[in-house]
């Protein structure tokens, strides 16, 4: 934790601008360079810097360690998803062209 006034008011000054352009980096990700992990990058550097200004028990209060561990569990149930729905419809696991529905599906051999 920082004792700092300078660093501690910068950085609170800081935080809520990094995480926006995390989620602009993630919204735009398809047009232009950046996207899921930039994004998610960018969103844990905020609230590492958060807790390394304002110490963990703070930053524990902004971000609870439940929500955290239910975001993990709910990104690999909604990875694993998309493989199995991939395989379900036929085609390879992770095919992300399922969650389209402009997207033809193959044609049959």
């Amino acid at each position: 934790m920082s004792d700092s006034v300078v660093l501690r008011t910068i950085g609170g000054m800081l935080f809520p601008y990094i995480l926006v352009y995390g989620l602009y980096v993630q919204m735009h990700g398809e047009i232009g360079p950046g996207g899921g992990f930039q994004a998610g990058v960018l969103v844990a550097a905020a609230f590492i810097l958060h807790a390394l200004l304002f110490g963990k028990e703070l930053t524990d209060r902004l971000l609870p360690t439940w929500l955290v561990d239910l975001a993990m569990s709910l990104g690999v149930l909604l990875y694993i998803g998309v493989g199995i729905l991939g395989l379900v419809k036929g085609r390879y696991f992770l095919d992300y062209s399922v969650l389209d529905p402009t997207h033809p599906a193959p044609a049959e051999a």
